[in-house]
């Protein structure tokens, strides 16, 4: 006698009311042409189901895993891991639940692509495992977890948050999925907690930097502090803290940037995240504000605590990175600072101190903001200098264009709205277009309309 068994598949399909092949395809194949314009990775919208193949995913009657491609479009579809989606409903109940509530986006900028091979993605495998076996996590696949948390960090300023920000939610799901429902010895639970909550801090920052609504950064932030502090993790708690002033910054609350960069500083004042909390949070917003005194006092207690570190990251560190701030990132946000106060002086000098370190870094990102800065320096100089100004602003935006950011799109509009009184020079103009040409690659399209700054017009 034919069993149906009952998967979440089988329970999301029915919810929906998509039981035929023919409506199922038609929410596919939209799935997959929006991935595929999202990601650049025209393959996806090839990929089909067949009729054969659906009415086996409804009976429960799985093979084995489904080919790559076809994961990732359905991991988009359903915003749910693979490993969970074909298991029993009650295995990803707590997941399910967690993202239709406020706590949680309701849809991902995109999601995690890795090359296409004959075998299943090793992380569904080990997490289908441990539901399977319903047993405590050993360590082997909380070291997994780690270093899959790591290479979105290693990876992110190449790649960028439309790729990578599924595969930090997926990463987010299946940790949840292993802490729901179970009994766990204390140490793995408190470190499930701890990558759980780095997974949300993850989309918390890709949330800002990809443009989308202030309130998925602030859901996002809420989560990994609240995991944070159950396990008694400070410096994950002003990570957090540090991410949501980055956020209020871009949103041009100020004020309340840099109260929540001050509160992150008063968990733990001499923490090595401090420093970030200080130069990222306090100095730039106190900036913005015109508090030059409290600005350059951040900086300096900044500075202060990085020397007094035993050991700081080398190099340009990952913007995203759960480490303190190296030395070169401190300054270049000290120039944003600068910048800010009218300080074209130090803007310049900062940028000398760390321009071999910017250029010889895989920071495309680090690279365009800074150059924008020190454009926007030249250009407010006593003395402009307008062609080199554009010049470098030109280039700033040829090294920010594989991954765009809302940062870089901010700055480079600041930029245009300076060289106003300049407006009708070539180089200015050309500038202008180059900007133009920046903003309609379709990556960056949803950050131009979600950052809520558009380019001034041209006369």
């Amino acid at each position: 006698m034919h069993t149906t068994r009952m998967t979440l598949f089988r329970q999301l399909v029915q919810e929906r009311g998509w039981t035929t092949v023919e409506t199922f395809s038609t929410h596919f194949t939209n799935a997959r042409r929006e991935l595929a314009e999202q990601t650049g990775r025209d393959r996806l919208a090839d990929v089909t189901v067949a009729r054969r193949t659906f009415d086996r995913w409804m009976a429960g009657e799985l093979r084995g895993m489904p080919q790559r491609d076809t994961r990732i479009i359905l991991e988009h579809l359903f915003q749910v891991p693979v490993a969970l989606l074909f298991g029993p409903p009650d295995g990803a109940d707590e997941e399910v639940a967690a993202d239709s509530s406020p706590a949680g986006p309701t849809r991902s900028a995109a999601t995690a692509l890795r090359p296409a091979g004959a075998f299943d993605d090793p992380l569904a495998v080990l997490t289908q495992t441990e539901l399977l076996t319903q047993s405590s996590v050993d360590a082997a696949v909380l070291d997994h977890f780690g270093a899959e948390i790591q290479g979105i960090v290693d990876r992110y300023e190449t790649h960028g948050p439309q790729v990578l920000a599924g595969e930090a939610r997926v990463l987010r799901g299946a940790l949840g999925a292993l802490l729901g429902g179970r009994q766990q010895l204390p140490s793995v639970h408190a470190e499930l907690f701890r990558l759980t909550g780095r997974a949300a801090g993850l989309l918390a920052y890709m949330a800002v930097n990809a443009g989308a609504e202030p309130a998925v950064a602030e859901a996002y932030c809420v989560q990994a502090e609240t995991l944070a502090e159950h396990v008694g993790d400070t410096p994950l708690q002003m990570w957090a803290a540090g991410t949501r002033s980055l956020s209020l910054y871009y949103q041009q609350r100020y004020a309340e940037a840099d109260a929540a960069a001050a509160a992150g500083i008063d968990l733990a004042p001499q923490n090595g995240q401090a420093i970030r909390l200080l130069v990222n949070g306090r100095a730039r917003a106190l900036a913005r504000l015109g508090d030059r005194r409290g600005a350059e006092r951040a900086i300096g207690r900044a500075l202060d605590l990085s020397e007094q570190q035993s050991s700081l990251p080398a190099g340009i560190t990952s913007c995203i990175s759960f480490a303190p701030y190296s030395l070169a990132r401190t300054l270049a946000n000290e120039i944003t600072a600068r910048l800010s106060l009218d300080d074209t002086g130090e803007v310049l000098s900062c940028a000398e101190q760390i321009d071999g370190l910017i250029e010889e870094s895989d920071s495309e990102w680090s690279r365009s903001l800074v150059r924008l800065d020190v454009a926007a320096a030249l250009l407010q100089h006593k003395q402009p200098e307008v062609e080199h100004a554009m010049a470098l602003g030109r280039r700033a935006l040829h090294a920010g264009t594989t991954a765009p950011i809302t940062s870089v799109w901010q700055r480079a509009n600041e930029l245009y709205e300076k060289a106003g009184r300049w407006h009708g020079e070539p180089d200015v103009g050309d500038y202008a277009e180059e900007l133009r040409t920046w903003r309609s690659r379709p990556q960056a399209r949803s950050i131009v309309s979600g950052s809520g700054v558009e380019l001034a017009q041209q006369q």
